[in-house]
Order: structure tokens, then C-alpha cells, then sequence
């Protein structure tokens, strides 16, 4: 089970965090508790915040182990803006739109719930005053909490948490209630532990199947995940080509990454329709016995000689969800 609360600053996440630490401890009195704070990253390159909130913790499975955090990526969203504006291109800071979509699908298919306590503006404009704070100032709560809205709209929101601002005496219930979704939410993922190649839903509209991951001598073995989306690849295309809240329904997976477990996941996904990006990846699944539904180009083909169609692609790629088509234009035949 892996939660994480964000929230403005004197929002109360402290005295919600320390009452969900004893409530796990409680329950699980026999297992660890990881914890994280994440605050301004270590370095402003997106490798780093990919490796600070995806590929460190790739490998645990958090079905058997438990963490807490106080923030996770939000951040690039909430602060950077205000912060650090030199490092916010795009309006999702250092991760840019195609790390924050590649990083909220890996949560999703980890079970990591988000949750978000808010606090109205004038409640945390009265703390903030009253205790001060060497980061963040009064006159800046209004833009921040705009912010968070704005890293609603666009994450895999878990739930809004609304505790009555004048009193802890529901905290505890509150810790109760998320730990409950938490642990149901950690539950429903086991199903997906068996393919740690896999990122998105859990019964996705759609498996976006590519070949392999392209390895680059010099920086190794990052990463089992598919489409990791770093200098301007081709993961960086295709995830921002999918178009607006259609991203967040996407599964996505290297065929020939996964050792003959592709028709395994595509049965536990509930067999969603299948895009194969490219012909190697069609042969791919056809060599594990899925037939795709429909093979579009791969994005790098796509982003090599047609860079400018990318929305066109993108858009090609949500008609052939619902409607795959082997005559649509964009396909390979």
C-alpha cells in the first residue's frame, strides 16, 4: 500500500500524515512503513524527477509493502510555476506534460493512491500567518491553490479530503477512511505484480503495445518501463499526442520486453482493445498469440517524418479505441 497526501502548505498534512502512520502501524504492526517527503529536487533535469518519483521505486512491489508520503510530484505543477519559472516550459515543471502523464500511469498501475487535502484560502491564509513559513508567502497562497486545482484536473486523483478546519477531532476517522481506500486500492492492483513492464489502468480502453525499449549506451539499463519519456523521444511524443483526459485511459506496454507474459496481461486487463505501434510490435503479439486490433505507425517513425501530424496521431489514436479500423489512414497494412 503506497499513499500520498499533497496539500498546500498549512493545509494540515502533517497532523493527517502522523495520524495515518498510526493507523498503518496499528494494522500492520508486524510490516515497515516507508516514508517520504518530497520537496525542490535535487537537480532541475527530468531525469531526475523521473528516477526521484518513478524508476527508484519501480521494482518494489507495493502490494507487500507499505509507504507514506508527504507530496509526490505535484510539486512540478503547485511550485515550479511560482519557484522556479526558468524550469516550467509547459506548466508541469521539470517532468513537463509527458513526464507528469508517464509518472501518473505508473502510479496507477502500482495501486499508489493520491489523495488531496484541501483547505479554502482563507483558512490557510490565517495559519500561514500565524506560524509563518521560510518558503512559501502569505500573498502566494492564492496562485499555489489555483495550482492545485489546476494538478486535480490533470492526475489520477484518488479522493478530495475536507476536514472541518477547526477541529482534529475527525482526523482520525479520516486517517481511517484513507487507509480503507488504500488498502482496497493496493488489493485490486495484485492482479497486475505479475508485469512490472506494464504502466496505466487497470482495465484500460486501450493497450498501446510498442516493440522493446530503446537502451542508450550511456545511460544503461533505466528503466523496465515502456516509453520513457526523456529527450525528446519518442515516449515524450506519443504521450503528449494523446489527446486530453483520453491519456489517462491508455495501458501501455513493450511487447518483446515481457517474456511471453503479453497475453497474460492482456486476459488480466479485462482484453482491452490493442494498438500496435509498428510493425515489430505487431509481430511481436502475433508471436504470443494476440492479434491487435489495428497497427498505427510507431511514434518514432511518426515524429521523424510527419512531427507536425502529431495531433492528427494522437487523435488516431482515440478513433481506433472505440472504432478500430484496419482501412483508417493511419494504418499499416
Amino acid at each position: 500500500m503506497f499513499i500520498v497526501i499533497e496539500g498546500t502548505d498549512a493545509s494540515g498534512k502533517t497532523s493527517l500524515i502522523e495520524a495515518i502512520d498510526a493507523e498503518i502501524r496499528s494494522r500492520y504492526p508486524s510490516s515497515d512503513l516507508q516514508k517520504f517527503h518530497k520537496g525542490r529536487p535535487g537537480e532541475e533535469t527530468r531525469r531526475w524527477v523521473l528516477n526521484d518519483y518513478v524508476t527508484s521505486i519501480e521494482s518494489v512491489d507495493w502490494t507487500r509493502n507499505n509507504a507514506l508520503s508527504d507530496r509526490w510530484h505535484w510539486g512540478e505543477i503547485t511550485y515550479a510555476p511560482l519557484k522556479r519559472p526558468h524550469t516550467n516550459n509547459d506548466g508541469y515543471g521539470l517532468l513537463g506534460r509527458a513526464g507528469w502523464r508517464w509518472t501518473e500511469l505508473f502510479m496507477k498501475s502500482r495501486g499508489i493512491s493520491q489523495f488531496w487535502l484541501y483547505q479554502p484560502l482563507d483558512v490557510i491564509q490565517s495559519r500561514l500567518s500565524s506560524r509563518g513559513d521560510d518558503f512559501v508567502n502569505v500573498n502566494e497562497l492564492s496562485e499555489i491553490l489555483d495550482q492545485y486545482n489546476a494538478a486535480a484536473v490533470v492526475s489520477n486523483l484518488t479522493d478530495i479530503l475536507k476536514p472541518e478546519a477547526d477541529s482534529l477531532d475527525g482526523i482520525t476517522d479520516l486517517a481511517r477512511r484513507v487507509v480503507d481506500t488504500a488498502s482496497l486500492n493496493s488489493e485490486r492492483v495484485k492482479k497486475l505484480v505479475s508485469f512490472p513492464e506494464y504502466i496505466g489502468s487497470l482495465e484500460p480502453e486501450v493497450l498501446l503495445v510498442g516493440d522493446c525499449r530503446n537502451i542508450v549506451k550511456k545511460y544503461g539499463v533505466e528503466t523496465h518501463l515502456p516509453f520513457m519519456p526523456v529527450d525528446g523521444n519518442s515516449g515524450e511524443f506519443l504521450l503528449t499526442a494523446l489527446p486530453s483526459e483520453f491519456w489517462k485511459t491508455v495501458g501501455i506496454v513493450n511487447v518483446n520486453d515481457m517474456n511471453g507474459s503479453f497475453s497474460a496481461l492482456h486476459t488480466a486487463l479485462n482484453s482491452p482493445t490493442t494498438i500496435a505501434l509498428g510493425r515489430l510490435a505487431a509481430k511481436g503479439m502475433e508471436s504470443q498469440g494476440v492479434t491487435p486490433d489495428v497497427v498505427l505507425p510507431h511514434p518514432q517513425y511518426v515524429r521523424r517524418f510527419h512531427n507536425r501530424d502529431k495531433t492528427e496521431y494522437g487523435e488516431a489514436i482515440k478513433r481506433n479505441t472505440t472504432n478500430p479500423n484496419k482501412e483508417d489512414k493511419w494504418a499499416l497494412r
